[in-house]
C-alpha cells in the first residue's frame, strides 16, 4: 500500500513557489534586521544611562564648585585667611573646568540617544512593512492572487528602504508616520 503525497489543493504552483520564495527572502532579512535593532536598542540604553549618570556628576560638580566659591568669599572676610581663600577658589576654578567636559560628554550622549533613536525607528517601520508583507504574502497564496502578491512586494519594497536607510545611516525618516505610530 503506496500513498502518494498529496499536493496542496491549489492549482497555482507558480504563485505558490513565488509566495514560498518571497516568505523565505523576508524572514530573513526581518531577522538580520531583529538583530541590528536590538543592538541599537542597547546601545541607547547605554548613551541613556551614560547621559544620566553624567548629567548627575555635572550637578554635583557645580555644587562642588558653588561651595568653593562660598568658602572663598566667606574665608576672605576671615583676618589671615588669605592663603585658604586662595585655595578655595583654586578648588571653585578646578570644579568649573570639570564642569565643562562633564557637560559636553553629557551632551555627546544625548545627542548620540538621539541618532540611534532615529534608526531604532527605521528598523521599526521596516520590521512593521516586512510584517505587513508577510502577511499579505500568505493570503495571496491562499486567495490565489498575483495582484495581491505585488502588494506584499510594495510593502517588502518599503520595509527593506527603511532596512537599508537604518544600515547606512541614511536620513530617510518618515517623521509623521512616526509621530502618528509614537
Amino acid at each position: 500500500m503506496s500513498e502518494g503525497i498529496e499536493t496542496p489543493e491549489g492549482g497555482n504552483r507558480k504563485l505558490n513557489r513565488m509566495v514560498a520564495t518571497t516568505v523565505v527572502a523576508l524572514s530573513v532579512v526581518m531577522a538580520v534586521g531583529k538583530i541590528k535593532d536590538d543592538n541599537i536598542v542597547q546601545a541607547m540604553q547605554a548613551d541613556q544611562a551614560a547621559k544620566i549618570d553624567l548629567w548627575s556628576e555635572y550637578q554635583s560638580t557645580r555644587i562642588k564648585a558653588h561651595d568653593q566659591q562660598i568658602a572663598a568669599t566667606l574665608l576672605r572676610r576671615l583676618p589671615g585667611a588669605g592663603a585658604d581663600a586662595a585655595q578655595a577658589d583654586r578648588e571653585a576654578a578646578r570644579y568649573t573646568a570639570e564642569t565643562r567636559d562633564l557637560k559636553a560628554k553629557a551632551q555627546a550622549a544625548s545627542d548620540d540617544y538621539d541618532v540611534q533613536g532615529r534608526r531604532d525607528d527605521q528598523f521599526d517601520l521596516s520590521d512593521g512593512f516586512l510584517s505587513i508583507a508577510l502577511a499579505v504574502a500568505a493570503i495571496a497564496a491562499l486567495v490565489e492572487s498575483v495582484s495581491l502578491l505585488g502588494v506584499a512586494w510594495v510593502a517588502a519594497a518599503l520595509g527593506l528602504l527603511f532596512l537599508v536607510a537604518g544600515f547606512a545611516q541614511l536620513p530617510i525618516h518618515p517623521d509623521a508616520l512616526v509621530a502618528f505610530l509614537s
